[in-house]
């Protein structure tokens, strides 16, 4: 069945290097539609104040992720976060990727704030503890590529946690069979990782920038794996109600 996907682009940046990359939203939509090719997308730049007039327009949503933070006093920011919460309310289906992921936790009643790490740039792996409907094939670990400051320090009322790890514990959730989330980015390539590091390094601890580098040189990514999940997850594959106590299945 053929879908309509909003992808809102929350990503301000326009460093020099990001111009030979699609934006934000053309990326998500690219690993989208390699799963899906017969949907159909549209990219909102809610960074500069568009969002879709309303939830029902469209039978799906994924926030992308961002520079900026959720925290920010910026009016763009909380149109988004009112959008959430309506999608929300109207049990919209809902994905969000880092910021996005961010930005769904705090609308619904989380909190977000700086990681006890500090920056994480580079790759994560995120170890799943139960398996959601839509998340065939199942794999137990999967990484992708990272790069946060911040993350959810605590998940919305009625989030199951469904993986994370040591440094980010609350790394994916899911609200009733509507909201799915993670704080990593499936999205991106290695060429774009590599080409942060490279004109961003200087501004980041020098240690996180070296542990970065080694895990782009070794470490592989399950992205294709992760946009399939975000397909079937968004196509409404899960469709077994989340059980009453709101624990993991």
């Amino acid at each position: 069945m053929t879908r309509r996907i909003a992808v809102l682009d929350n990503n301000p940046a326009d460093a020099p290097f990001t111009r030979r990359f699609p934006n934000d939203g053309e990326k998500v939509v690219a690993g989208l539609a390699a799963e899906r090719p017969a949907w159909s997308y549209r990219v909102f730049a809610a960074k500069h104040g568009e969002v879709p007039a309303g939830p029902d327009d469209f039978d799906g949503c994924v926030l992308t992720g961002s520079v900026a933070s959720v925290n920010d006093d910026e009016p763009w920011i909380r149109r988004v976060e009112a959008f959430v919460r309506e999608a929300h309310a109207r049990r919209r289906p809902l994905a969000g990727l880092c910021f996005g992921h961010q930005m769904i936790a705090q609308a619904l009643g989380g909190r977000v704030g700086p990681s006890p790490g500090g920056w994480r740039i580079g790759t994560a792996t995120t170890r799943f503890e139960a398996a959601e409907p839509w998340m065939q094939p199942f794999q137990r670990e999967v990484t992708l590529f990272a790069a946060h400051e911040e993350q959810v320090l605590e998940p919305p009322p009625g989030a199951r946690v469904l993986g994370g790890d040591a440094w980010a514990p609350h790394g994916s959730f899911a609200v009733g069979r509507h909201v799915f989330t993670t704080q990593y980015h499936p999205e991106l390539s290695r060429e774009f990782m590599q080409d942060v590091l490279d004109h961003f390094g200087e501004e980041f601890p020098p240690q996180a920038v070296a542990r970065g580098r080694a895990q782009l040189e070794h470490e592989p990514v399950h992205a294709a794996l992760f946009m399939r999940w975000l397909a079937q997850f968004l196509e409404g594959a899960g469709t077994a109600p989340a059980s009453p106590s709101g624990a993991p299945r």
